[in-house]
């Protein structure tokens, strides 16, 4: 670093100093978070998070303190203030939470069930399903009466991490910088923030390849071992999707089953794989008989797996303790129901949207079946526009205009402003995230007859299911629904009442999570 931008940033630290000695905590936190996510070397990353720590014990949050002063020690064991304030926290409060100490003649509260969630990947804000998932799964389990920690790592050169600040629910972030980030560091890291919040339980989630360290890190601590897609089943992609004579297929072995089968699969199609995936996997290890062994270990070693779909679920099951089938959780707030105004169907209902919600640039979504089956419906008519997320915003052609990627707050009424939704992915989708969204909004969805997708879609009473990577077949589908208006009403209303019972966070918390977790208050 410059170094005229190692002064800007001492001078902005001193400044966040004085803000504390002055009282005003509020704002000096806030300093800290935006330095925090500038700061490049371990030195004065780890000044930061001692300080961080030394505010939090201030507010009273004391586990959040010794975890804050356990990860400034892992950036620079030398850093003396942390030692110190370590130190002081335990002779003081013998490992007691200061939030749980009650004022003089305070009536006491029954002490709340603790989960601590971990995760190598998180970033905010994001547009993937899986870590918009563990950022709700943490807000609601809090609102569910939980006490909850979320604990992810955050490393510039891989561009994870980043955006904490900004989340609507508070995060702990252990920053790594380059000559800390290896397995043993991380993985101690992790273990020392667990450690010091004393969890009832820990959800490991948000990681690829590395879940199996993760765990591995909590090991002692009752721990769930949760899957967003096919993570440890398939290393190559997470979803058994391989290339194939211009083409793809669908792989039907996992890395338990075959692992050496895997292991040659990563060999000769790597550079199917995304940049942040190889740099995961070979940080993992994953392929030598070192990590399978971790693999098969934490698998059987969890208190259970959560699998998001009964596919995944079965593939585990040889290997695991339990496998318990766990679909992700929707806001419901996202999705108000019934619907007030107008939409732009029933506005508009000579010209019908077909949506696709996804990156039509990349093959596995099947957003290039999808445009192939509208090119088919255009030749016999002119009633319908597909629209979809692409880039940049505008007209395509005749039937196809792009709109840009939506936000979580704008996707809700994209959906309400169409006749259906088309899920054409090619892959083994573990759920289908937008096609409960477009369930949540009220109108049918039209999806490919796989992976998970066939469990979140009820065929004939939701919506319709096709073969995969068929344009005639998606076609002759979406058309059914175009023509039938009262189709579409029925099946959306159904979709709507499905999404209520089985996707809402209160039901998922209620049917899933608290049989695992138990009470929210602990006897």
């Amino acid at each position: 670093m410059p170094a005229a931008a190692d002064r800007e940033l001492d001078d902005r630290y001193r400044a966040a100093c004085a803000l504390a000695e002055d009282g005003d905590l509020a704002e000096a936190a806030e300093r800290y978070s935006e330095l925090a996510m500038e700061a490049t070397d371990a030195r004065r990353q780890a000044l930061i998070a001692s300080d961080g720590g030394t505010l939090a014990a201030l507010a009273g949050y004391c586990e959040q303190a010794r975890a804050a002063f356990a990860t400034a020690l892992a950036l620079d064991p030398e850093c003396s203030p942390a030692a110190r304030n370590l130190a002081t926290l335990d002779d003081v409060l013998s490992a007691e939470r200061c939030d749980e100490i009650p004022p003089t003649n305070a009536p006491s509260e029954p002490p709340r069930t603790r989960v601590a969630i971990v995760s190598l990947l998180f970033n905010w804000p994001s547009t993937g399903g899986g870590i918009v998932h563990t950022l709700e799964l943490a807000q609601f389990l809090e609102r569910a009466g939980y006490d909850v920690r979320l604990i992810h790592a955050r490393y510039e050169p891989w561009g994870i991490g980043s955006g904490a600040a900004d989340c609507p629910f508070p995060v702990h972030t252990l920053a790594f910088t380059e000559g800390a980030w290896e397995p043993e560091t991380v993985k101690g890291a992790f273990r020392d923030a667990v450690d010091a919040f004393a969890p009832d339980a820990v959800i490991v989630t948000d990681s690829w390849s590395f879940k199996p360290h993760l765990a591995d890190a909590v090991r002692g601590h009752r721990y769930f071992f949760r899957t967003q897609a096919m993570e440890c089943l398939c290393p190559l992609n997470n979803s058994r999707l391989l290339p194939n004579d211009g083409g793809f297929r669908n792989c039907p072995k996992h890395q338990l089953a075959t692992p050496e089968s895997c292991r040659e699969c990563v060999t000769e199609n790597e550079r199917w794989s995304g940049l942040l995936h190889r740099r995961e996997r070979a940080f993992s290890g994953a392929g030598t008989p070192e990590y399978d062994r971790l693999l098969r270990r934490t698998v059987a070693e969890a208190e259970a797996v959560l699998a998001v779909n009964p596919l995944i679920g079965e593939m585990f099951a040889p290997y695991a303790k339990a496998v318990r089938v766990v679909p992700s959780g929707f806001d419901p707030a996202r999705f108000p129901w019934p619907r007030t105004g107008e939409t732009m169907e029933e506005a508009s209902p000579r010209l019908h949207r077909v949506f696709f919600a996804g990156l039509t640039e990349e093959p596995m979504k099947g957003f290039h079946v999808l445009h192939a089956a509208c090119a088919r419906l255009w030749e016999v008519r002119r009633d319908f526009e597909l629209v979809a997320t692409g880039d940049p915003p505008g007209r395509v052609d005749e039937f196809t205009r792009f709109i840009g990627w939506q936000t979580q707050a704008e996707l809700p009424h994209r959906l309400a402003e169409s006749a259906l939704l088309a899920f054409p992915t090619i892959a083994e989708e573990a759920l289908g995230r937008s096609a409960v969204e477009a369930m949540g909004a009220g109108i049918p969805v039209v999806a490919s007859w796989i992976g998970g997708l066939q469990f979140t879609v009820a065929d004939g009473a939701t919506g319709l299911l096709c073969e995969p990577g068929n344009a005639d077949d998606l076609a002759a589908k979406i058309e059914t629904l175009l023509d039938d208006p009262e189709l579409r009403r029925r099946l959306g209303e159904a979709g709507r009442k499905r999404f209520e019972e089985q996707f809402t966070w209160d039901a998922v918390i209620a049917r899933h999570y608290r049989p695992l977790l138990g009470a929210p208050t602990r006897a």
